[in-house]
């Protein structure tokens, strides 16, 4: 199915008539913050404001442009699933096809290609140009789910907490292997809080402290004294002010960029045009400090010896990047990886977006390709 970018508005205005809308037409009252619990779809098809109603107007009229009700039906329920993962995949597909469709492409969703079965996410076509796009959105293992959701009904027990004095500051969770007995633990801080003087001296490292512990689970929680103008409870009040228990370590986001590449890079083969992956992170990036080692290894400190017996050192980057080295490129099918980070339709306006283009592809990229954000070419001069 494809879309064209100059009569599509038109015609889908008249088809989303017939279609059911992304979110369900009520009046919204609920301004509360989200759970941890709660789903995307779920926080943003129910919170009431004048700002929410932007992301909601915004996706409705990116689906709109999606052509064929079987995709837009595919669409719409990823969105519903009320599966986070579902939700953000669904989301950055939607916004590479609006990207593509306001830089003047004609998109085809799902193009047939020859030799395989399978069908990447987009074929884009303008004057003499054609690329191909697929997309992936990382997820967790089914161990890894489990384990958010044992949390998230722990964290939102105890945010309802309501107590009028103190808020909690969670320093230390041990997670066992089956759900919180999170009731009993609301209901002991709340019995330890109101033995606790809100007005006495207060200083971090000597505050207050309680450790429980129930069937592989403890936690270890600071009362943190309320200033005295805001004691009392109110209906959005959420209990843990400090969620300090994940502890310091050492962030390494460019293997998960690479195992995300691998799913994807041979799915098809050479496609005899320029084939761009997208993937979609949640990463603390902004330096492009992990993406770039992603695509061209880590960098490394080579220590050698002068003629003259002295020792000289110089940078050099790890072949273990997925683009390879010169002069042994890899994955030259790939002409680009579209990196599309912190992506949330609340606000779009600060999705990191870096094409990273390969130094020797077997199919190159126009320059003005139209893809929003940066382009990267760190190591184009060696692409000989």
């Amino acid at each position: 199915m494809t879309t064209s970018p100059s009569a599509g508005a038109v015609t889908l205005a008249c088809m989303g008539e017939q279609r059911q809308p992304l979110f369900d037409d009520f009046k919204r009252t609920n301004a509360t913050p989200a759970s941890h619990q709660e789903s995307s779809f779920d926080f943003l098809s129910r919170i009431a404001g004048d700002y929410w109603e932007c992301p909601r107007a915004l996706m409705q009229e990116w689906l709109d442009r999606i052509p064929g009700e079987q995709e837009y039906n595919d669409v719409r329920q990823r969105f519903r699933s009320r599966d986070d993962e579902q939700f953000r995949s669904a989301f950055l597909e939607l916004y590479l096809h609006e990207s593509l469709v306001r830089a003047g492409y004609t998109v085809t969703i799902h193009p047939e290609v020859t030799g395989t079965s399978r069908r990447p996410d987009f074929l884009a076509e303008r004057d003499d140009l054609r690329f191909f796009v697929e997309a992936i959105a990382p997820g967790s293992t089914p161990a890894e789910k489990a384990a958010a959701q044992r949390r998230a009904v722990l964290f939102d027990t105890v945010n309802r907490l309501g107590d009028p004095n103190f808020m909690l500051w969670l320093d230390e969770l041990e997670e066992g292997v089956s759900p919180p007995a999170s009731a009993r633990l609301r209901r002991d801080l709340r019995r330890w809080l109101a033995r606790l003087d809100p007005d006495a001296p207060w200083e971090a490292d000597a505050a207050p402290t309680r450790r429980w512990e129930h069937d592989g689970w403890a936690a270890t929680f600071r009362a943190v004294p309320k200033k005295p103008e805001v004691r009392g409870t109110r209906s959005n009040d959420r209990a843990i002010g400090v969620y300090g228990h994940t502890g310091v370590d050492f962030v390494n986001d460019a293997p998960a960029i690479k195992k995300a590449l691998a799913t994807k890079h041979h799915e098809y083969g050479d496609l005899g045009a320029p084939f761009v992956i997208a993937v979609g992170t949640y990463i603390h990036d902004r330096d492009r400090w992990h993406s770039g080692n992603a695509m061209f290894g880590p960098v490394a400190v080579q220590i050698g010896e002068a003629p003259d017996g002295s020792t000289v050192t110089r940078e050099v980057r790890q072949p273990d990047g997925y683009f390879g080295t010169p002069p042994k490129w890899a994955n030259r099918h790939v002409s680009g990886v579209l990196l599309v980070n912190q992506l949330m339709p609340y606000y779009v306006q600060r999705a990191e977006t870096t094409l990273w283009r390969h130094p020797n592809p077997a199919h190159e990229l126009p320059e003005a390709v139209g893809f929003p954000g940066r382009h990267a070419e760190p190591c184009r001069r060696h692409a000989g």
